[in-house]
């Protein structure tokens, strides 16, 4: 497995390689133009042989996605990655998605939540960076993953009694346009949380901005 310098898991494992969403702040299309995973970005790729590395014996949490969306994942390597984390239940695993409504249609978070071979140890959460209320509730998203925060955000319609965290983080690199996150952006989403009892984890980009109201909850495959 891949150390990682994402400060809410330890380390990542991609079994998938493109995404689609064609995000103008992507750090992940940056690293595969850098190191040529695969030609296209914006056509995924499976590489099912990388989970075999959940076979390790020390016990991690997992991001199996930073190099893609699950959304954008066909229904096959979805099935296979499901079986790897069955049989390595000693990970907590972490999945991210922009399109909780692509992966509802596909029944896919039906699958994950409420069939008998869903995992205990998966947590799926959804991204978020602009105001915009979903179309769908409930959400049935284990957290949120508000990074880079663009723009002043509201939580409120995205919270249901699934929801446990909030993860929240400035947009790093040398983007010409590049956002840099106003405290009091930060203080709304963290009063909203608060009054539904949802944790708040701070990135390490945010402590600068936040100074001595920088916060770092316990994450949910931490307990």
């Amino acid at each position: 497995m891949k150390k990682t310098k994402i400060d809410w898991c330890d380390c990542t494992v991609n079994p998938v390689v493109g995404c689609k969403n064609g995000c103008e702040y992507c750090y992940a299309k940056k690293i595969n133009d850098r190191f040529k995973f695969i030609p296209d970005f914006k056509k995924p790729q499976f590489f099912p042989e990388r989970l075999k590395q959940f076979e390790s014996e020390a016990t991690k949490s997992v991001f199996i996605d930073s190099m893609s969306d699950i959304a954008n994942w066909k229904q096959a390597w979805f099935d296979e990655t499901m079986e790897a984390i069955h049989n390595n239940p000693q990970h907590k695993y972490i999945a991210l998605t922009k399109n909780v409504a692509e992966l509802r249609e596909r029944q896919w978070l039906y699958f994950c939540k409420y069939t008998k071979v869903q995992p205990h140890n998966l947590f799926v959460g959804m991204t978020i960076t602009q105001n915009g209320h979903p179309s769908l509730k409930p959400l049935n998203v284990d957290f949120l993953s508000i990074e880079p925060l663009l723009e002043p955000i509201d939580i409120i319609p995205y919270i249901d009694p699934v929801l446990k965290t909030v993860i929240i983080g400035a947009e790093t690199g040398n983007r010409k346009q590049k956002v840099i996150p106003k405290k009091q952006w930060v203080e709304d989403i963290v009063d909203a949380a608060t009054i539904y009892g949802v944790g708040i984890f701070m990135k390490e980009s945010l402590r600068g901005i936040m100074g001595e109201d920088f916060r770092q909850d316990k994450l949910p495959w931490q307990h």
